[in-house]
């Protein structure tokens, strides 16, 4: 298993680009972060080769102001600089959000299918895969759309294409369905990326309700090649926190 970390959420009161080395001394495989529109992605190219880490994913462009169900011209632009930013950190991956409900949600869903296979060319021509994020409406992102994981992988394998997938967020998805094992075995040809963090609260993996060494196991089992994210904020010392649960996850 390949072990990615958000550096968004750890080492906060440290300088962001710092954050790459002390996830390299971690011993992540990777990293992950969010917008890359305020990011210097040239130099997290640079500092995550010299420290031997990849950029496992980040999100599309300004991803909570355009979102995936607006006007398609609007997306087609967004994704395709969002490919560029991604390719100059050789970053396989990004994470799309579907927007809040704003209309009737299957026009919505139409719209999102519509949008996906207008920038599922791109995607391919260039080798990037773009994951849409599942996010629980219950306690973090009330009102968003996307919140099932059933009509997530509807969407995608509506779309038809390899490099359009789902982004299984194992916290979300507890939140909002539970079944997470099952869930990942009948689909895991259409997941690209996890994400995780404890539940309930979003913190350390080994506090709350989830049992993460028995989900990794399977996940283990199955065809998947990608990377396992935590995305989790520590309840104490960053870098003991962070030692505690990927010590916890391989356990």
């Amino acid at each position: 298993m390949k072990y990615s970390l958000c550096i968004e959420a750890l080492f906060e009161k440290v300088d962001f680009y710092d954050r790459i080395k002390l996830a390299a001394d971690a011993g992540l495989d990777a990293i992950e972060f969010w917008d890359p529109a305020d990011k210097d992605v040239d130099k997290i190219a640079s500092l995550t080769q010299n420290y031997g880490l990849e950029v496992a994913i980040c999100t599309t462009m300004t991803p909570w102001d355009l979102r995936m169900n607006e006007d398609y011209k609007t997306v087609e632009k967004a994704v395709a600089e969002s490919i560029k930013r991604a390719k100059a950190m050789n970053c396989p991956s990004l994470i799309g959000l579907s927007g809040d409900i704003d209309s009737v949600k299957n026009t919505q869903k139409g719209i999102l299918i519509n949008n996906l296979n207008i920038v599922k060319g791109m995607c391919e021509a260039e080798g990037v895969t773009i994951n849409m994020e599942i996010l629980n409406s219950y306690i973090d992102h009330k009102g968003y759309y996307l919140d099932c994981s059933h009509e997530g992988f509807e969407i995608v394998r509506s779309v038809h294409s390899d490099n359009v997938k789902v982004l299984f967020d194992i916290y979300h998805m507890q939140i909002m369905e539970g079944n997470i094992i099952n869930t990942i075995k009948a689909n895991i040809d259409k997941i690209g990326h996890f994400h995780s963090a404890g539940n309930p609260g979003r913190n350390e993996h080994y506090i709350g309700e989830i049992n993460y060494p028995g989900i990794i196991a399977e996940i283990k089992k199955l065809d998947y090649d990608g990377y396992f994210g935590l995305e989790y904020w520590p309840t104490f010392d960053d870098v003991k926190s962070l030692e505690k649960v990927l010590a916890y996850l391989k356990s």
